[in-house]
C-alpha cells in the first residue's frame, strides 16, 4: 500500500455518502456519453493523483494538498452531520461559515474550471506537462482558498491574506441562508454541487435566458440562487430572497443540479424506485444537458470515469 492516498477526490466523500445506498453504493449517470453504471463512493468524483504537485528535481507531492483540503472538509462534515440530524431551516454563523469555506474549494477545484482557466492563460501555447498545469492550478487554489482558509483566525494576518471572493459574498447581510428538508427526500448530487442559477440584475447580452440555470453567464455578483445538495433529504439554499426556500421543491433543485453537473450526476441504487416520478423526469433532464452543454462547456471533455 502507498503511504499517501491514491485517489483525490473533488466531491468530498462525506458528501457523497449522503446520497448513497447499502453498501456505499452509487448509481452514475455520464450525461455526456450516456453512460450509466453503478459505483461506489471511493471511486466517485476522484482522479489518481489529481491533487498532487510536481516541483522539478524533487519528488512528488502527494499529500500536503490533500491534507489541506482535508482540514477544510472536515469541518464542514462535522457541520453537515449536524444539520442532518437536525430538523430546523436556519443556518448557525458556524455552520455558515465552514460551508463557505468548503464551498469556496469546491468552486476552485472544479476540473471544469481548471479547463476553463488553462483556456485563458493559453497554456497549450506553452507547451506544458499535464503536470506542469495541475502544479500551477493546485498554486492557485492555495493562494485563493487553502491560504486564506489558515490565516482567517490569525489576529496578525492582513485582511487581503484572509480573503476569498466567493466566501465574502456568501457570509455578505445580503445572503440568506436556509435549510430544505423535504419529508420523502428524493435529492440527487454532481460532480459540481454549487448549483447557481437564476441572474438579478441586467442580464449579459447574448446569453439566452435558459442559460442561467446551467451556471452560465452568471457570476458571484449577480446570481439569483445557490443551491447545494447535502444528501438526499437536505438542501442548502443560498439566496438574494429570504422567501426562495419556500418557493423551491425536489424536482426544482435536482433539475439545478442536472443543469450544473459538467460530468456526472447520481444518486442511490434504490433511488429510481422509491421516487419514480423524479426517475421519469431525470432522462429529459440528462438529454437536455447533453444538448445544450456542448454551447458553453469550451472544448472540455469530461473524464472518462466519474
Amino acid at each position: 500500500m502507498p503511504p499517501h492516498p491514491v485517489r483525490h477526490h473533488f466531491v468530498p466523500q462525506f458528501l457523497l455518502k449522503y446520497f448513497a445506498g447499502q453498501r456505499g453504493q452509487l448509481y452514475v449517470h455520464q450525461w455526456a456519453s450516456g453512460r450509466a453504471f453503478q459505483r461506489n463512493v471511493k471511486e466517485t468524483g476522484q482522479r489518481k493523483y489529481g491533487h498532487s504537485i510536481y516541483r522539478p528535481g524533487q519528488d512528488p507531492d502527494h499529500s500536503s494538498m490533500e491534507a489541506a483540503m482535508g482540514d477544510i472538509e472536515g469541518q464542514a462534515a462535522t457541520v453537515v452531520k449536524e444539520l442532518v440530524q437536525r430538523r430546523e431551516r436556519a443556518v448557525s454563523e458556524h455552520a455558515r461559515e465552514a460551508l463557505a469555506w468548503l464551498l469556496a474549494l469546491q468552486w476552485q477545484r472544479s476540473r471544469f474550471l481548471r479547463h476553463v482557466v488553462n483556456q485563458s492563460v493559453g497554456v497549450d501555447d506553452y507547451d506544458l506537462s499535464e503536470e506542469e498545469v495541475q502544479s500551477s492550478m493546485m498554486g492557485l487554489i492555495a493562494r485563493s482558498v487553502i491560504w486564506p482558509w489558515q490565516a482567517r483566525n490569525d489576529e496578525d494576518a492582513h485582511y487581503k491574506d484572509q480573503w476569498n471572493h466567493l466566501v465574502s459574498v456568501l457570509l455578505s447581510s445580503g445572503m440568506y441562508w436556509a435549510c430544505y428538508r423535504p419529508r420523502g427526500g428524493g435529492l440527487i448530487v454532481s460532480d459540481n454541487p454549487l448549483c447557481m442559477s437564476g441572474i438579478v440584475g441586467t442580464p449579459p447580452p447574448g446569453i439566452p435566458t435558459g442559460f442561467f440555470d446551467h451556471g452560465v453567464g452568471i457570476g458571484f455578483t449577480n446570481f439569483r440562487r445557490i443551491t447545494v445538495p447535502l444528501g438526499s433529504r437536505l438542501a442548502l439554499i443560498i439566496s438574494r430572497d429570504p422567501d426562495e426556500v419556500s418557493r423551491l421543491d425536489v424536482a426544482a433543485i435536482n433539475r439545478f443540479t442536472v443543469f450544473n453537473s459538467r460530468e456526472f450526476v447520481a444518486h442511490s441504487p434504490q433511488w429510481r424506485q422509491t421516487h419514480p416520478k423524479l426517475a421519469r423526469e431525470l432522462p429529459d433532464l440528462l438529454e437536455r444537458q447533453q444538448l445544450v452543454a456542448p454551447a458553453f462547456l469550451q472544448g472540455y471533455k469530461p473524464g472518462s470515469t466519474a
